[in-house]
Formats: structure tokens, C-alpha cells, sequence
């Protein structure tokens, strides 16, 4: 039995998908007949049951024999059914004898349905024909926007105050949490001839274009801005181009949404064209939409300006800091002479004594001046950057000129001149009539931005020459390359009220009348913010040497990691505390001592008393901003401030070998070293030379900009200033008092253009 059991159990193991298979066909042959063929289903009707199959049967026969009395009433006679909606109506019937009281009966139900009220017509309606009302109607043809010039492009990279939350009208940028953090941002601007876009409106809504004086209409006749529309195209790795796409408007601009581009009507908000018009017209909102402001710089030695003035920025700061390591080595040559017994007067550099004056005073040459309206020998602070800021004349609301003085800088005058010692000398200049030569600054590019500015006197109908606008990117990621265009805007005022004229009948739904598009620019490639590179191999250990820089709080930080094959390249690592032994470390650390340009001699700090208060700024005692005790802000270490808590080192990228190379070197010399291979994805693999002899061009480039950043001495970061176009708008605080803010001519209160 056993055996046979066994047997059995083989044959269903050997055949048991056969088996299945068997199952499976009678199963589906039962469901076959059971469920379709003999189907359980069944309907009542007219009190029998039926099957699916043959309810059909029963319905066709009981309709042939309904047929039959309906097409006759006897042999031989035929009769015609008459439907009761279409038919007409039996006066005699008792469901609508009461119906039609007082009116014409209808012919049938259906007269009733398609006009209810048609007796009530006991007269012709007279009704105006469309083509002569359509006739009345004005038209109007859209004038031409013109085209974009002189576009420019700049890019910059810095610590900035980035916003936490989001800017809107109601939490704006000053009022939002924000932080220091770097940005790169890029700026486009361009001109625009707007004299032309007046007469172009005035002419094909209020002049000549009009077909009819009677449609002559003022109200339409008044150009107002509607967008900036910047678009850029990115490169690819193969070197070609990607599609154009829209660049949005900054994180910082409060009316971010408001000024986004809307062209079509029916995408319009509620109130249609009239009420973004009105949300347009007024002078903040074309401000913004023309000449945005930018981001709070925090780092001391950059600052936003648009393209023509950015470039002049940076070239006066390239002089003032070849001037300021002039100088340098001048005081060095005279500490020199003095060790070695000489005397040598100077007119320039640092602070002297005066003898030919008599009295021993020691004045601060780089102030100008004995004292000025702020306090301190250095004069007005600066509330615009650059790179060192040296102290200065700054504002001066009792100088000659009302408000700025040119300069902040030393004269080119010695200690001991009449006209130097007199008092009230603001800025370095005289008050003798003549006139010195002034320190060279950066305030030349501020004050002509300033002038170019528009402001709140500002008329734009009655500007002659073209006026200047851009627009900004802060999405721009660091190792891409960008090229870019812009166009200008300004409303259709006859959108969507079918007032367009034939020939511009493809724009009567456009919200938007735009420029032509500018040139596109040259390209613009952005930094990445991180680097490593492979300095040397230590062959015993199989260990090279891969030095990692990062760009962190407006500065470049670097570390060196060993690294074997298999292993990550960097890591987050504290910073290492630097002691301060600078002379700007310890010009902070005494009472109204100089970090920057707002420290001692600084608009709230330091020097000689000032008419509103003791020495140290009209504040408090001796120090910085408010009688804070150790420069401008009260700090003694600058880099307390620009050091990150933590940097994080990290490449995501892993050693993959070291290998020795022999070959032969651009010099057509043998050369044996090695090269670093190294993989981000686990699939493809790069090298690199290690050491700077043997790094490409495009690398050791990087490497030496990065060296040279790293020598510049760490300043202190910015404050956030409330209430201010810009650091380049020339709004300042009102020395005199109150809300109003004062302006250095071209402010948001300054004189108009």
C-alpha cells in the first residue's frame, strides 16, 4: 500500500502542472454552462420571468401588437398616431381648459415651450443694427513699445542678509528674520528710451493715430509700466545652449508676486486691467519694477551696484588698495628712518606729529579735518562700502553744498598748513577758499549711482534721455554658465474691451505691450563655491594630500586632508580659533579704535567730541556706534563674526587610486608624478595631477584667486540698515531728527532729475 501511495505521489509530482491544467479546464467549462449558457439571472416583467435572452423576444412581440389597432380601426382603414407634445391642443380637455385664460391658445405644447410670452408681441421691437453700433465704437491701434539698448551684465558674490521666511508686503525685508549667508547674484541692466514710449502713446490714443477726434481719449494716453522680464539660457557640458526661461524676481522684493508677469486677460486677478493699472501707478511700485533694490550686503569689502557703476566700484577699489599699499610702504621706509636716527615729515599715511605747528597735537591724517558734525577726526561714517574703508568727511549737512561732501579723503596739505589746522576743515578740505586734493575713494561710483537713481521727484513723462533699468538673479547655481536678454512692459490699456483695431486684432486680449528684447549678453560663468586639490602623494603610506577650500560668510576656507584610496575626500570640521594680532584687531580693542570704516572715526564713533556729544560720537562715551565700548560695533575680533560654527569640508567625492604617470610636460620635458583618481557617482571616474606644477590652467587659476582671498585681513559684518533704498540709494539717517530720512542727493527724497 505503501508502495502504491508512493507511486501516486511521483506521478501527481511529475505531472502535477498537467494536472493544474486539467482543473483549471473543467472549472472554466463549468462556469461556461452554468453562468453564461444556463445564466441564473432572470427579470420579472408583466408578471412571467425571463432570461436575458429572451426578455427581448417578449418586448419586440408585445410592440407588434400594439401596432396593429394604432394603423387601423377596421378592415381597409388606416390611422395616423398623433403625438401629444407636437400635436395640437384639445380645447376640451380638462387638464388645461384653465390654462389659457386670458390668451391665445397654441397650437401645440411645444409653441408653448419655445416662447411662453409670444402674445405678449402686439408690437415690432425696433432693434439697432450691430454694424452701425460697432461702427460707434472707438479703435484704437497699439503703439510701438521700441527696443532695449546698452544692456549690461555684472556678478558678484558675497555674505548677505538672507531672509529665513518669506517677503511679503505685509513682513517686509526689514521687518523678516534673516541671517548672513553668501549669494551670487547677477545684474542686467539696460536702458530705455521712455520720452518715445509718451509719444507713442500720446500719438495712437490722444493724436494723430486716432481715426476720430471724438475718440481721442487723455486717460488712455498715459504709459504705465507693467514688467521687466528677465530670461537666460544656461550652457550644457557639450557646450551648446538650453532654452531661454524666466528669470524670477529676488527673494527680498516684497511685491515678488505683484510684479510677476501676467500677459493673457483671462489670467488676470479680479478687476481686470483697470485695477492692475491703478496697483501699478504710483511711484514705490514703479521703483521697485524698474530699479529693484537688492540684497543688504553684509560683507565690508563688496557691495551691490548695478553693471556701469559696479565696474567703476571695483576699479576706484583696486586703486584705493594699490594706494592704500603705497602708503604702506611709505610708513614702513619712515619707521625705518626714525629707528635709524632720520626725520622725515610726510603728508600722507597714518598718523604724524605736528611741530611745525607747534603744541605736539597728534591728528589723524587719514580724517581730514580737526573734528566734523558726527564726531571724531574721521568725520561722517560711511553708510556705503568699500573694500578698507578709511574714516572721512562722509555727510555733512553744514558744508558748503548742502548734504555730501565729495570726499572723505585726506588732502594732499602737511600738518602744520594754516588752512589744514583751521577748524571745521570737513572732509580734508580747507576753509580758506582754496581747495586741496581729495583722498581717491570709491564714493565717485556712489555718488554718480546716486544722481542716475530714480527717486520719488522723479517725472518720467518729462525724462529727455533714456532711463536706466535691470533686473536681478539670485537662482544662478555656482559652477554654471549663463548668458541672458531682457525686454520692458507697459500696459495695453484697451486689452480685452474689443476696442483694438483690425490690424493689431491679435493683441486685443494682451495684457502686456512689450520692448523688443535686448542684445543677448556675454556669458556669464559663476564660481563654484567649493574646490579641492591634490598637492602632493606620500608614497610609503599610499596617502595624498587634498587641500579643500570652501566659500563660507563672504570668505574662502581651506583644509588639508589626508586621504587614502577608498576614502571620502573632506569633512565638517569646527573652525580653529585664530588669535588676533593685527593692528586692526587691536585698533578694535581700544576705546573709539578703528575695525573698519565705521569704527573710531566712523559716523557714531570714536575721535574728537562732536556737537551732539562727548568724544566717541554724539551717543555715549568714547568706543563705537551708541557708546559701545571697542569700535563701531563693539567688537574685538572681526572674525568672531565672519567665522561659521561649523564649515562643511565635504566633496562627495571618493579616492578611487593614486597612480604614477610618466610623460611628457607642455615644455616637451620628461616629467614623472602622479595623478589622483576620484569618482562622485561610483561610475565615472576623473583624475587629477598631483601638485601645482603639474595642475592645469583653469585649476591652478582657481588656486591662486583662492590664496590670494584667503591674505585679506577678516572685517566685521554690516548692520542691517532699516529703512534704506540700498546701500547705494545715498538714504541715510536724518542727522537733524525725526522719521524723514535725509538723502545724499538722489535718495528717495533727494532732488529730482
Amino acid at each position: 500500500m505503501r508502495e502504491l501511495l508512493g507511486k501516486i505521489g511521483r506521478f501527481c509530482e511529475n505531472h502535477v502542472e498537467k494536472l493544474v491544467l486539467v482543473i483549471v479546464c473543467l472549472v472554466c467549462a463549468w462556469l461556461f454552462f452554468t453562468r453564461v449558457i444556463f445564466s441564473p439571472n432572470s427579470v420579472e416583467y408583466d408578471g412571467k420571468t425571463f432570461s436575458p435572452g429572451q426578455i427581448d423576444s417578449y418586448v419586440e412581440g408585445k410592440a407588434e401588437d400594439l401596432r396593429a389597432p394604432l394603423q387601423s380601426t377596421a378592415p381597409g382603414q388606416t390611422m395616423t398616431y398623433i403625438p401629444k407634445v407636437s400635436g395640437p391642443i384639445d380645447p376640451n380637455n380638462p387638464v388645461v381648459a384653465d390654462v389659457f385664460v386670458g390668451r391665445p391658445k397654441p397650437r401645440s405644447f411645444l409653441e408653448v415651450l419655445d416662447s411662453p410670452l409670444a402674445f405678449m408681441a402686439s408690437e415690432t421691437v425696433v432693434v439697432q443694427d450691430s454694424a452701425k453700433r460697432d461702427a460707434d465704437k472707438p479703435r484704437y491701434s497699439l503703439p510701438r513699445i521700441g527696443s532695449v539698448t546698452d544692456v549690461d551684465v555684472s556678478y558678484f558674490r558675497a555674505a548677505a542678509y538672507v531672509p529665513l521666511d518669506e517677503v511679503t508686503p505685509e513682513i517686509t525685508y526689514d521687518q523678516v528674520e534673516s541671517e548672513p549667508n553668501d549669494i551670487d547674484l547677477v545684474t542686467v541692466e539696460a536702458k530705455f528710451d521712455v520720452a518715445e514710449l509718451y509719444r507713442q502713446f500720446q500719438a495712437h490714443f490722444a493724436g494723430t493715430e486716432v481715426e476720430k477726434a471724438a475718440w481721442r481719449d487723455p486717460c488712455l494716453a498715459e504709459p504705465t509700466f507693467a514688467a521687466v522680464q528677465l530670461q537666460r539660457q544656461r550652457q550644457r557640458e557639450d557646450g551648446t545652449w538650453g532654452d531661454w526661461t524666466e528669470v524670477p524676481r529676488t527673494r527680498v522684493e516684497a511685491n515678488r508676486k505683484l510684479l510677476s508677469v501676467v500677459e493673457r486677460i483671462d489670467d488676470l486677478p479680479p478687476g481686470g486691467v483697470a485695477m492692475r493699472k491703478m496697483q501699478f501707478d504710483s511711484k514705490p511700485i514703479t521703483m521697485a519694477l524698474l530699479q529693484p533694490d537688492g540684497y543688504q550686503i553684509a560683507s565690508m569689502e563688496e557691495d551691490w551696484l548695478p553693471p556701469t557703476y559696479y565696474a567703476k566700484f571695483k576699479d576706484l577699489q583696486r586703486k584705493v588698495e594699490a594706494e592704500e599699499r603705497r602708503q604702506e610702504r611709505e610708513e614702513q621706509r619712515e619707521r625705518m628712518d626714525t629707528s635709524t636716527g632720520r626725520r622725515r615729515d610726510t603728508a600722507r599715511g597714518g598718523t604724524t606729529r605736528d611741530r611745525s605747528a607747534g603744541g605736539g597735537r597728534r591728528r589723524n591724517v587719514a580724517g581730514g579735518g580737526d573734528q566734523s558734525i558726527y564726531g571724531g577726526a574721521g568725520g561722517g561714517r560711511d553708510m556705503r562700502s568699500r573694500g578698507r574703508r578709511r574714516g572721512g568727511a562722509g555727510m555733512d549737512p553744514m558744508a558748503p553744498g548742502g548734504g555730501m561732501t565729495p570726499s572723505r579723503g585726506r588732502t594732499r596739505r602737511s600738518p602744520g598748513d594754516p588752512a589744514y589746522d583751521m577748524p571745521g576743515g570737513y572732509g580734508g578740505y580747507p576753509m580758506d577758499g582754496t581747495m586741496g586734493q581729495p583722498e581717491l575713494t570709491v564714493d565717485e561710483a556712489y555718488f554718480e549711482f546716486a544722481q542716475a537713481r530714480m527717486n520719488y521727484m522723479t517725472d518720467l513723462s518729462k525724462e529727455k534721455d533714456p532711463i536706466m533699468f535691470w533686473a536681478m538673479d539670485d537662482t544662478a547655481e555656482p559652477g554654471g554658465t549663463y548668458r541672458y536678454r531682457i525686454r520692458i512692459g507697459a500696459f495695453n490699456p484697451v486689452a480685452g474691451t474689443d476696442m483694438v483695431a483690425e490690424r493689431d486684432a491679435d493683441k486685443k486680449d494682451q495684457v502686456i505691450l512689450w520692448s523688443e528684447f535686448s542684445d543677448v549678453t556675454e556669458p556669464v560663468a559663476i564660481p563654484k563655491r567649493l574646490y579641492f586639490f591634490a598637492k602632493d602623494v606620500r608614497e610609503a603610506s599610499n596617502t595624498a594630500t587634498v587641500e579643500v577650500a570652501r566659500y563660507a560668510l563672504g570668505y574662502w576656507r581651506t583644509e588639508d586632508f589626508l586621504v587614502k584610496p577608498g576614502e571620502v575626500i573632506g569633512e565638517e570640521k569646527e573652525p580653529e580659533p585664530e588669535e588676533d594680532t593685527s593692528r586692526r584687531g587691536a585698533a578694535a580693542r581700544m576705546p573709539g579704535g578703528r575695525i573698519t570704516g565705521p569704527g573710531g572715526a566712523g559716523l557714531y564713533g570714536g575721535g574728537a567730541a562732536g556737537p551732539y556729544g562727548a568724544a566717541g560720537g554724539p551717543y555715549g562715551a568714547a568706543g563705537g556706534q551708541y557708546g559701545m565700548p571697542g569700535g563701531a560695533y563693539g567688537m574685538t575680533n572681526p572674525a568672531d563674526e565672519t567665522t561659521p560654527e561649523i564649515i562643511d569640508y565635504r566633496t562627495h567625492n571618493v579616492v578611487v587610486d593614486l597612480v604614477p604617470v610618466s610623460d611628457w610636460g607642455p615644455d616637451l620635458k620628461p616629467r614623472v608624478y602622479h595623478d589622483m583618481l576620484y569618482t562622485a557617482d561610483g561610475v565615472t571616474i576623473e583624475h587629477m595631477p598631483v601638485s601645482t606644477k603639474n595642475w592645469p590652467k583653469n585649476l591652478l587659476s582657481a588656486y591662486q584667486e583662492i590664496l590670494a582671498s584667503k591674505r585679506k585681513e577678516p572685517e566685521p559684518f554690516r548692520d542691517f540698515q532699516q529703512g534704506s533704498r540700498g546701500r547705494g540709494g545715498g538714504m541715510m539717517m536724518n542727522p537733524y531728527g525725526g522719521d524723514m530720512p535725509y538723502d545724499m542727493g538722489g535718495g528717495a527724497y533727494g532732488p529730482g532729475r
